[in-house]
């Protein structure tokens, strides 16, 4: 039998992995996150310390994929791959740690619902730190768990090690972390054990993570004044309830289903949902069990941080947006594979069971579908820019203001062969990491161009009146339009006989 539950992990892994490594494949889009943590690859490991200080995010993410690129290439599916280990790692800390504190049914509700919650697949394929934070968090939150089992050494280093990398990984692993050592307080003091371990952990955690604390205040200080994330509306409540279960990356358009189809079909898997919990709460309640602990202290935990980041961006300014839910997502799906785990045990309420896992299993296929069919769109977008450059007789120049400048990385991912050019007004931009010539508006003096503009409401009129400004000196040949992705080529006018002839 045990053979036989071997076998079956190692079947559920390879499962996973290979949908994982088959999207990772597919996926060709270039967002500009992905290029930011692209070109942040290719900095030095101090100029990476250096930018990130200034940014919102912690260097550790960065280091390790400038790390891991330097072995494994630089290519788009190298650098998803990396995600998708991060992905592989919280799998295989279902068969090894979790099956042995938990036993297996947990463990194999908990694996499974890693591959089919529908964000799994943005957090294996995205170019970005979340699917590792995941991982240590949770391995934080695992080890706080041994510790208040055993209280061995092992487990005290891999507690605290594991919550000063979820910490250097993202802030809302900071957050996670500060939430289990605040959680793992309470339940010593509840059953009266010595603290001192705690006290001197949360000290250590304390200096290692300092350097980066006051660059943190000092980046708070910065975003309450601008900042990207909007502040948080009665709309966002149900975006962030809908967000792990969603059959579309949230900012796609409805294609494939209406938005009525889609909110009709996910308040009927996560109502089958509560009515589980409520059902496996009950039976706990009833028999005393002290696995509701277990499955309320990792709710816990995977909510408090999303507490933290609601409450922080009503009082002071705005910092929480969904995907930053997925730090500690992997305490959800813990303590939704307890309660799943008991109800299985309930013959009577077995039928729901199944429920939940058909209709989970159908938002992920529809996300699978979803995003192969955004693939494709985009790879056939990505085709007709590359065409149209590729009319050019010499080395395309492309040029973009400083309002779109974000677009212009992307393009040179997508149109790796050019001249790429960014127009200021007066002041440099620090633009870190990317790496485009500057030059002044009033300087542009070139023949022939490309102008690069990005789809975005709030630069529309800058952008219509600076095109306006050009009509003077340069006329439009051709465009384009694929993705957001704006591409104009002009041609100067030399002489007045050649404005009159045009």
């Amino acid at each position: 039998m045990k053979s036989f539950n071997n076998i079956a992990y190692l079947l559920l892994v390879v499962l996973g992995l290979c949908l994982f490594l088959f999207l990772d494949a597919k996926d060709i889009t270039i967002l500009y996150d992905n290029t930011y943590s692209v070109f942040m690859s290719k900095m030095s490991y101090s100029d990476i310390l250096h930018i990130t200080a200034t940014d919102v995010h912690p260097p550790l993410y960065y280091w390790g994929l400038k790390a891991y690129s330097s072995i494994f290439g630089d290519s788009l599916f190298s650098f998803r791959i990396f995600s998708t280990l991060g992905v592989l790692a919280i799998l295989i800390s279902g068969c090894i740690p979790i099956r042995k504190l938990f036993g297996d049914k947990v463990a194999i509700s908990f694996i499974l619902l890693i591959i089919l919650f529908p964000i799994t697949q943005y957090l294996a394929t995205e170019i970005r730190m979340y699917s590792w934070t995941m991982f240590f968090v949770l391995s934080c939150a695992l080890s706080a768990y041994y510790v208040f089992l055993e209280g061995k050494t092992i487990h005290w280093i891999l507690f605290l090690l594991s919550g000063i990398l979820s910490a250097y990984l993202h802030n809302y692993g900071l957050l996670s972390v500060l939430g289990i050592y605040f959680l793992l307080l309470i339940a010593f003091i509840y059953k009266k054990k010595n603290i001192r371990n705690i006290v001197f952990c949360a000290l250590a955690f304390s200096v290692a993570y300092l350097p980066w604390l006051l660059q943190l205040i000092t980046q708070m200080e910065s975003v309450s004044e601008e900042y990207w994330i909007k502040s948080l509306a009665k709309n966002d409540l149900f975006l962030h309830i809908y967000y792990l279960y969603s059959p579309k990356e949230i900012w796609q358009p409805f294609t494939l289903f209406s938005k009525t189809q889609m909110v009709i079909s996910l308040v009927l898997l996560m109502s089958v949902q509560l009515l589980l919990t409520l059902i496996a709460f009950a039976s706990w309640i009833k028999s005393r069990s002290k696995d509701i602990y277990i499955a309320a202290f990792s709710f816990l935990t995977f909510i408090i941080p999303i507490l933290i980041g609601a409450v922080l961006s009503i009082v002071y300014t705005p910092i929480l947006v969904p995907r930053f839910m997925t730090c500690s997502l992997a305490l959800f799906a813990l303590s939704l594979a307890v309660v799943l785990a008991k109800v299985y045990e309930l013959k009577t309420a077995r039928w729901l069971f199944y429920s939940f896992w058909f209709l989970l299993s159908i938002d992920a296929s529809v996300r699978v579908y979803s995003n192969l069919s955004y693939y494709k769109q985009t790879e056939v977008a990505y085709i007709e820019l590359r065409d149209f450059v590729s009319k050019e007789d010499s080395v395309p120049e492309f040029v973009v203001n400083d309002f779109s400048y974000h677009v212009m990385p992307r393009l040179q991912l997508i149109v790796p062969r050019g001249e790429y050019t960014l127009l200021l007004e007066e002041d440099s931009l620090d633009i870190r990491p990317f790496c485009l010539r500057e030059i002044k508006k009033k300087y542009l003096e070139l023949d022939r161009f490309i102008l690069v503009h990005q789809q975005r409401e709030a630069v529309q009129n800058d952008f219509r009146c600076f095109l306006h400004s050009l009509s003077e000196r340069y006329v439009v040949t051709d465009s384009l339009y694929a993705t957001d992705i704006y591409l104009y080529k002009l041609k100067k006018l030399k002489t007045e006989l050649d404005v009159l002839n045009y």
